[in-house]
């Protein structure tokens, strides 16, 4: 697990966004997107693995 603070500078520039964001709204967006990018890298790192193994498989020697 993660543990996020959130900077005075992190908030004043969500505040320049939003003057009425708080903490917590911050602190959620930046778990949220840190979750999503995670997720993206799992999936990325899936799909190569996936494909290399696929191509370095050996050809089936019934078929031949």
């Amino acid at each position: 697990m993660v543990s996020i603070s959130v900077s005075a500078r992190s908030l004043a520039a969500a505040r320049l966004i939003d003057p009425d964001v708080n903490t917590a709204a911050v602190q959620a967006a930046v778990e949220a997107a840190l979750a999503a990018e995670r997720h993206e890298q799992r999936a990325a790192a899936g799909s190569t693995t996936r494909r290399e193994h696929t191509a370095r498989r050996e050809p089936d020697s019934r078929s031949s």
